[in-house]
C-alpha cells in the first residue's frame, strides 16, 4: 500500500522506469499488490496475487492451445487513504487493458476502454473517499468481438494488464492527462531545415471547479542540455482552452538517424503567479521523412532505406507481459544486426520500447490493430477511428515513427468494402498531424493501396510457394503499373528452426512440421539480392525479428509458434540468416560468421559458406590454409569442394575476425 506521505520518496525511486509521456505533477506507479481472479467473482481460495505487467494467457497461450481462455477476469487492489486532498485531483492511467476495461471503485463504475494496445485516462477524484482506504477494480475483458479491432489475427490476443497502472496526482487547473491519455504537449514542426527550426508547442489544459485560470500563464523552452535555446511563454486563455505558442531554434541539431540521434529536451510548465504547478518534458527530435515513388525514404533529404524488421510484444515465460529488460534486450539484438527501423506488428507497442528507438536513431513504424478483417459496423468504425487518434496523440513525441500505419491485410473478399473506412483514417491521421505521413500493408491489388503516402506489401516468395526470385519480377511488375506509388515491402520471411537441420536444400511445406533452417538462410539471401538491388523501394521489413506464439498455428518444431524469426523466441539463439543480415546491414562491428555450423554435412567435400562485413576471407582446415574467398554482393562468401573429415577444425578469417566449428 502506498501511502500519500510516501508518494514523492516513491517517484524518485522509480523516476528512471517512467516513460517520458508519463511525467505530471506527482506519478506513482501502482503495480503491486494486486488480486486476481477469474470471472465476475470467484471464491477467496480462487484468488491470487499478482504484479503488474501481467497476462492471465502466460502458460495457456503459449503451445498452440486454441482454447487459451478468453473473457472476463479481475484485478483488485486498495487505493490508500490520504489521496484526496483539497485542492488536488487524482487521474487513474491504464498503460494497456487487452481488450475491453470497466474500472470500479468502491463498486461504483468509474469508465470504460476499449482497445488492448493504447493507454487510458480516467479522473478518480470524486470516486474516493475523504480519509478512508478506497477499493480499485479494473474487470479486463479478451473475448472475441465483432466491434473492437483487431476482430482476429495471425497473434494471440493476450488477456490482462500488460504494461502497468499509475496514478496521476495534479492540482485543480493541470496541463491535461486524460487527452487521449496523451502528455497533452505537442511539439509540432512547421518547418525544419539546417538553417532554422519552426516550431509550435500546443499545450492542452484541464480545469476543475470555479478557480479562474486568469492566474495562469503556460512557459516553453527547449534545451540542449544546459542551454536554453529557445522559449516562449502566454497567459491561459479564460476558457482554458489549449495554449499555442510558436518557438524558432536557430542552426537546429538534427536527429539524423543510427549516425546522430540527437533529441532537445523540450520543456512546458504551468505556473501560477510566476510558480510551477505542473510540468512536462519531452524528447524533442528535429528531422524530416519523405519518401519519392522513383527514388526511396529520405532522412533529412537524404537517401536512406529502411532496412527493418517486424517485432511482436511477445516473448517466451512472460507473452505480452514484458519488462523492461525485456525491452532493452530487444532493442539490443536488433541494433546489433543492423536495423534502423522496427515495425510495430500489428499494434502500438509500449512507450519504453518507442524511447529506446528513439534514443538509438532506429525509425519506428507504429499502426493500429486493423488488421485481417472489416466489419462494416458503426461501431467497429469509431472504435477504428478512436484507436487511431489515441495512437497519434500518445506517440506524437516520438522522434522515431516517421508515419502512421492505417492497415495489414485487410480483408477485401466480404461484400462490406473497407475502402471507405481507409479513407476516413487517412483524412483523420492527416488532419491531426499533418507533419507524418501515412501508410498501409497490403497483400492484394486493391484500390486502398493508393490511398496512403506510402505503401508496403506482404509478399513470402519461396515460402507460401513460389520461389525467392519470383520477389523482382513480383517488384517491377507492380511499380511498373503504379510508378505514382511509394512502393515497400513490409513483411517476407519463412519458417526455420535450429533444432531441424538438412544436409541437402529442400524447400519445405510451410504448414508442416519440418522447417529446416538451411531453408530459412536460402530464402533470405535470395530474397535480399532482389530486394537490395531496387532502389525505388522506401523499405524492406523482414518477417520477423522474434519467433512469437500463434495458438492456432500446428507447424515447425513446437505448436503454437511462429518460427519466422530471425532470433529464437527465448532470445538465446540467432538463427545464421540474422547473421546475413549483420553482415549486410551492420558497418561498425566487424565479424564472420560460418553458416550451417549445425547442420549435418557428409565428410570427404562440403561447401562452407559465410557471412562477413569485413572483406576477404581465408579458410584453414584443420590448420592447413585452403584458399580465400570474397564476398559478393550481398556480402556472402563460398568455398566449395573443401575437403574435411569428421573432427576436423574448420576456421574462417578475415583481417578482424574469425569463426570456426569442429566437423560432426
Amino acid at each position: 500500500m502506498i501511502h500519500r506521505s510516501t508518494l514523492i520518496l516513491c517517484l524518485g525511486m522509480i523516476a528512471g522506469l517512467i516513460s517520458t509521456q508519463a511525467q505530471a505533477a506527482e506519478v506513482v506507479p501502482i503495480n503491486d499488490r494486486w488480486r486476481f481472479h477469474y470471472g465476475f467473482q470467484a471464491p477467496e481460495h480462487e484468488v491470487s496475487d499478482v504484479t503488474l505487467p501481467h497476462t492471465w494467457n502466460r502458460k495457456d497461450a503459449m503451445f498452440g492451445n486454441k482454447e487459451y481462455f478468453r473473457g472476463l477476469c479481475n484485478y483488485s487492489r486498495t487505493l490508500p487513504a490520504g489521496l484526496k486532498e483539497p485542492g488536488k485531483r487524482v487521474f487513474l492511467k491504464v498503460n494497456a487493458a487487452q481488450t475491453v476495461a470497466d474500472v470500479f471503485i468502491d463498486y461504483h463504475f468509474v469508465t470504460q476502454h476499449k482497445g488492448g494496445y493504447t493507454a487510458f485516462v480516467t479522473e478518480i477524484t470524486d470516486f474516493l473517499k475523504d480519509g478512508k482506504d478506497s477499493k480499485l477494480e479494473i474487470r479486463v475483458n479478451n473475448a472475441p468481438t465483432l466491434d473492437i479491432a483487431p476482430v482476429c489475427g495471425d497473434f494471440n490476443i493476450y488477456g490482462g494488464l500488460p504494461r502497468g497502472v499509475e496514478l496521476i496526482v495534479t492540482p485543480s487547473v493541470c496541463i491535461a492527462p486524460d487527452f487521449y491519455a496523451s502528455p497533452g504537449v505537442f511539439f509540432c514542426q512547421k518547418h525544419v531545415d539546417s538553417r532554422e527550426a519552426a516550431l509550435e508547442v500546443v499545450t492542452h489544459l484541464s480545469s476543475r471547479g470555479s478557480e479562474p485560470v486568469e492566474d495562469y500563464e503556460v512557459e516553453v523552452s527547449v534545451w540542449d542540455g544546459p542551454r536554453k535555446v529557445a522559449g516562449a511563454q502566454a497567459a491561459v486563455h479564460h476558457d482554458a482552452s489549449p495554449v499555442v505558442l510558436p518557438l524558432s531554434i536557430p542552426d537546429p541539431k538534427l536527429w539524423d538517424g543510427t549516425e546522430a540521434p540527437f533529441s532537445y529536451t523540450g520543456r512546458v510548465e504551468l505556473k501560477k503567479n510566476g510558480t510551477t504547478v505542473d510540468s512536462r518534458e519531452l524528447p524533442v527530435g528535429l528531422r524530416t521523412f519523405s519518401a519519392t515513388a522513383g527514388g526511396g525514404f529520405l532522412l533529412n533529404g537524404k537517401p536512406w532505406r529502411l532496412n527493418g524488421v517486424n517485432r511482436h510484444e511477445d516473448v517466451a515465460e512472460r507473452a505480452s507481459a514484458l519488462t523492461p529488460d525485456d525491452h532493452r534486450r530487444d532493442v539490443a539484438i536488433i541494433k546489433e544486426m543492423g536495423c534502423n527501423a522496427v515495425r510495430m506488428g500489428h499494434y502500438p507497442q509500449s512507450q519504453m520500447f518507442l524511447d529506446l528507438l528513439d534514443s538509438e536513431g532506429i525509425a519506428s513504424w507504429v499502426e493500429i490493430p486493423f488488421v485481417n478483417v472489416y466489419v462494416n459496423n458503426p461501431a467497429f468504425d469509431r472504435n477504428l477511428e478512436e484507436q487511431l487518434k489515441e495512437m497519434i496523440y500518445q506517440y506524437h513525441h516520438h522522434p522515431s515513427v516517421f508515419a502512421w500505419g492505417l492497415f495489414n491485410e485487410i480483408n477485401s473478399g466480404w461484400l462490406d468494402r473497407p475502402s471507405a473506412m481507409v479513407q476516413r483514417l487517412d483524412s483523420i491521421a492527416r488532419t491531426i498531424d499533418p507533419t507524418r505521413m501515412t501508410m498501409g500493408a497490403s497483400n492484394q491489388n486493391d484500390d486502398f493501396n493508393g490511398f496512403t503516402d506510402l505503401i508496403a506489401f506482404n509478399k513470402y516468395f519461396g515460402w507460401y510457394g513460389g520461389d525467392p526470385a519470383e520477389m523482382g519480377s513480383w517488384l517491377d511488375a507492380e511499380h511498373a503499373a503504379h510508378p505514382e506509388r511509394c512502393m515497400g515491402i513490409s513483411e517476407y520471411g519463412a519458417g526455420g528452426s535450429t533444432l531441424q537441420q538438412n544436409a541437402a536444400l529442400i524447400q519445405p511445406e510451410p504448414w508442416g512440421h519440418w522447417h529446416p533452417e538451411n531453408w530459412q538462410t536460402h530464402y533470405h539471401i535470395e530474397n535480399y539480392r532482389q530486394l537490395a538491388a531496387r532502389d525505388y523501394l522506401w523499405c524492406n521489413f523482414i518477417w520477423n525479428m522474434f519467433d512469437f506464439a500463434v495458438a492456432s498455428r500446428n507447424e515447425g518444431d513446437t505448436p503454437g509458434r511462429n518460427d519466422k524469426g530471425l532470433v529464437t523466441y527465448d532470445r538465446s539463439t540467432r538463427k545464421d540468416a540474422f547473421y546475413f543480415y549483420k553482415a549486410n546491414w551492420n558497418h561498425h562491428d566487424k565479424f564472420i560468421h560460418i553458416a550451417g555450423k549445425r547442420q549435418p554435412r557428409e565428410h570427404g567435400t562440403t561447401t562452407i559458406i559465410a557471412f562477413s562485413n569485413d572483406g576477404d576471407a581465408e579458410i584453414f582446415v584443420g590448420g592447413r590454409k585452403m584458399g580465400k574467398a570474397q564476398p559478393d554482393e550481398v556480402n556472402v562468401l563460398k568455398w566449395e569442394n573443401v575437403p574435411v573429415a569428421a573432427g576436423t577444425v574448420v576456421e574462417v578469417r578475415t583481417k578482424h575476425a574469425a569463426d570456426s566449428f569442429v566437423m560432426p
